[in-house]
């Protein structure tokens, strides 16, 4: 295995064509790794791989890989892995045409195969340029998520995004999204289906404060228009009944993948985090709220970048209901307050004598409390995380 980079690089040069290979390893403690009352501490080594390989100025193929691998919790191994192919055109004047397809696939121990899934995703987009310094971005999302292990979850995404994006001469930057997605649940069940119809809207605001230093501020309103997410369905939704009784409480699970222009995905998008897995009783259909945030970033000397962010986030799931560690139900919808903080640094190396073209190392921490009426979520943790990125 360690000789198969060397030998898509000679494969791509043969063929004369464009190719690009990344390889990054990170590795992240936490004193809270389920984010939970359980209050359970892990440390977790990632890998991931990046090969995409570019035939001609439109087309591109490409696969993702990455492992996980916990120290303590180690039935919590999991590995990803993803084919796709994008296609750009550019329209002239009008505008560009962006259209893509992949296919995934994720694995799990046996303990946690409820995971495990197959999906596909196809998404069109049309960035039309009505001025130059306005643009708009119309996308379309078509997903399949089939769960090996739990097939009452399996569904049918359609989502809708639409961004308005202006430059101004003052170097900032406004930008407006608007969403809509329908989630389709494909197997009926004892539990009535209600497909779950969601709206969100987002406002972003970027200003350069000199020649090195960004601001960027974000706010971001999604609630459910009709139907539910399914929870009580294949565990029955028990406190007591999930699991071990190590837990004595739910375990939550979130199985996350791709979305093109990342619109939904829930910030930030960072390397060191915790195990939060959410997919099957809490995906972001399952709730309404706010959330705002600001980013504030450096470019220092040496290839250094600083990075500070900042997020509060509330939550009301309104069918979800809330429970003690007991097992005791305390109300019929959970609600959550959310606060997450984060500080980067980065720095980047720029080779030519080496098969590397580029090194970059990592430095991140990463804190988030949840203030729930739900007593098993209510929580907080810590990430610490290092990581070393090579670029082919």
């Amino acid at each position: 295995m360690r000789y198969l980079p060397a030998c898509l690089v000679a494969l791509v040069s043969a063929a004369e064509a464009q190719v690009a290979l990344n390889a990054d390893l990170y590795t992240t403690y936490t004193d809270n790794v389920f984010l939970a009352a359980s209050q359970r501490s892990d440390l977790m080594q990632s890998a991931y791989i990046d090969f995409d390989y570019q035939p001609d100025a439109d087309l591109s193929l490409y696969y993702s890989g990455n492992a996980n691998v916990f120290s303590k919790n180690a039935d919590l191994f999991n590995h990803v892995h993803s084919l796709g192919a994008s296609y750009a055109r550019p329209l002239g004047t009008a505008g560009l045409f962006f259209a893509g397809a992949n296919l995934s696939l994720r694995l799990d121990r046996p303990l946690y195969d409820y995971r495990d899934f197959a999906a596909g995703r196809a998404f069109a987009s049309f960035e039309p340029y009505l001025h130059p310094g306005l643009i708009t971005r119309l996308d379309y999302t078509l997903s399949y998520q089939n769960f090996l292990n739990a097939t009452d979850y399996n569904y049918l995404e359609q989502h809708l995004d639409a961004q308005l994006t202006h430059y101004l001469p003052s170097r900032t930057t406004l930008q407006l999204n608007g969403e809509l997605g329908l989630k389709s649940y494909l197997q009926e069940t004892a539990q009535p289906s209600r497909n779950p119809l969601l709206w969100g809207t987002r406002l972003k605001v970027a200003q350069s404060l000199g020649p090195n230093l960004g601001l960027q501020l974000a706010w971001h309103r999604q609630d459910i228009l009709a139907g539910q997410s399914r929870y009580a369905d294949w565990f029955g939704y028990a406190p007591n009944e999930i699991f071990d009784e190590f837990y004595k409480a739910k375990t939550k699970s979130k199985a996350y993948r791709y979305d093109p222009d990342e619109f939904y995905k829930a910030p930030p998008t960072s390397q060191a985090h915790w195990y939060d897995p959410e997919e099957l009783f809490e995906d972001h259909y399952s709730y309404g709220g706010d959330q705002w945030s600001t980013t504030l970033k450096y470019l220092a000397p040496l290839n250094c970048e600083l990075a500070a962010s900042f997020y509060r986030e509330s939550r009301l799931y309104s069918q979800r209901p809330a429970y003690d560690l007991a097992g005791v139900r305390t109300g019929e919808s959970t609600t959550e307050m959310r606060h997450t903080a984060r500080l980067g640094l980065a720095r980047s190396f720029y080779l030519d004598s080496t098969p590397f073209q580029e090194i970059a190392l990592e430095l991140e921490w990463l804190s988030r409390s949840v203030a729930s009426n739900d007593a098993f979520y209510d929580a907080d943790a810590r990430a610490y995380s290092m990581g070393v990125q090579f670029g082919f």
